[in-house]
């Protein structure tokens, strides 16, 4: 029994930018504006982490155009790297989501319960502690996968658009209603230009996008997977792109510096200085919206490689089963469930959500650059272009290769030293393990 190709192309633009359109991404932006320190350094940084991020998206797109499948990374990676290292990053992968699944989790919880808090009492609210909200949230994106890929992707499309537009909207009319209201000021924010802070910001910048390459997961799924699935990922990229311009900007603009470095969800904060209460309430609503996003996609996508990892008896065969009335891998998805619970559950004890995102981060930037070297690989060696071409691909999958490289040193060299010690040592397990498994299955 195998899974059905019925994706189609808008459908596959929303798990794109499903699982970088969470309400963790706010922090990533409270960090951004700060190291960029004026508003030209801000818009410059976010545009040239969202070139960086297109360049990803293309080196994605040859490579499901050539492989479409569900073992994603597994496949794409095996021929330049080998067995056992395309299968430790791929595992790899699969963690980089139950990390950020813990910090989303962790962070819904608590906007909902603020959100109960302001309506009805903190007596209710402590009915309803952030912790069993995030389970509920949790469970709900669990049911609706095994429902069905049909109506996970018509649930992903709507939410993802409507939080994609909302967010655009608030952010337009914050910064239409500041120059409204002080014209000198608005043009005197844009600041002086530093190359220093504008790098710094860019980094940071292109954590944004975290988990964006999920989608690829899908070309068993998607109905054309030659053209559409490869376009819907540069194009779902630049969308964000887009997005995240105008938010930071937004928040550069209304939101004051001391609430910045303070304020774990600063959305509330834009909302209220923009229209009021109600404009706080509005992003809660658009913050809670942006979770049952992020962990649609994330699930949808990363079950997958689950599923087809089960399925080739990488990871156990139970893994690779398909519901029988829904057709969906509803094992991998009960998996992928009671991890992203425990992560929730490490989160909420630590109160620490730092950790987990940098090793997200280290994680997916030794990917990009994997990709990227696949990428180059793979255009230098096949000749047949009835595949998804890039023109100039060449470059682009160079300089990806190369600045990912640097991106994920430079964090080793400079996060918290347990962070490097994780990704050194969560590394070394990996490809320990993706030994044995590889060995166990040529002698079979």
């Amino acid at each position: 029994m195998s899974l059905k190709r019925i994706l189609k192309f808008n459908r596959l633009v929303a798990v794109t930018m499903g699982t970088p359109l969470a309400s963790s991404v706010f922090p990533s932006l409270i960090l951004l504006d700060l190291t960029a320190s004026s508003l030209i350094n801000e818009l410059i940084a976010v545009l040239i982490a969202t070139i960086l991020i297109i360049m990803v998206s293309l080196a994605y797109s040859e490579l499901v155009s050539i492989y479409p499948t569900a073992a994603g990374n597994r496949i794409f990676l095996k021929k330049p790297f080998g067995d056992t290292l395309a299968l430790a990053l791929s595992l790899m992968w699969i963690f980089i989501i139950l990390g950020a699944a813990g910090v989303e989790g962790y962070v819904v919880g608590y906007v909902i319960n603020y959100l109960i808090s302001l309506y009805l009492g903190g007596t209710i609210a402590n009915v309803f502690p952030p912790l069993i909200l995030s389970f509920i949230v949790m469970t709900a994106i669990l049911i609706i996968n095994i429902i069905g890929v049909e109506i996970s992707g018509n649930f992903q499309m709507v939410i993802t658009y409507f939080v994609a537009a909302s967010l655009a909207t608030v952010s337009i009319l914050s910064i239409i209603f500041l120059r409204n209201s002080s014209s000198s000021n608005f043009y005197i924010q844009f600041g002086n230009f530093d190359i220093i802070s504008t790098l710094s910001a860019a980094a940071i910048g292109v954590y944004f996008f975290l988990g964006f390459g999920r989608v690829t997961t899908l070309g068993e799924e998607a109905i054309d997977y030659k053209k559409s699935l490869p376009l819907a990922m540069p194009t779902g990229v630049s969308i964000l792109g887009f997005i995240f311009i105008l938010v930071s900007t937004a928040l550069f603009l209304a939101v004051p510096v001391n609430t910045l470095a303070s304020f774990l969800i600063p959305q509330i904060f834009l909302g209220k200085y923009l229209i009021g209460s109600s404009g706080a309430v509005i992003m809660i609503i658009i913050s809670i919206l942006m979770t049952f996003s992020t962990f649609n996609a994330g699930v949808l996508g990363t079950s997958r490689l689950i599923y087809a990892l089960g399925r080739e008896s990488t990871l156990p065969k139970i893994f690779g089963r398909v519901h029988n009335k829904y057709f969906t891998p509803y094992v991998a998805l009960l998996f992928l469930y009671f991890i992203a619970i425990a992560m929730l559950l490490l989160v909420t004890l630590t109160q620490s959500f730092s950790i987990p995102l940098y090793v997200a981060a280290g994680f997916d930037s030794f990917m990009y650059a994997a990709i990227g070297y696949s990428a180059l690989w793979h255009s230098r060696r096949i000749k047949d272009k009835n595949y998804f071409r890039v023109k100039g691909g060449k470059l682009f999958f160079t300089i990806v290769t190369i600045v990912f490289t640097l991106l994920g040193v430079i964090l080793l060299l400079t996060t918290p030293i347990i962070v490097a010690i994780v990704i050194v040592i969560g590394t070394i397990l990996l490809i320990l393990y993706s030994r044995i498994v590889i060995r166990k299955i040529t002698r079979n």
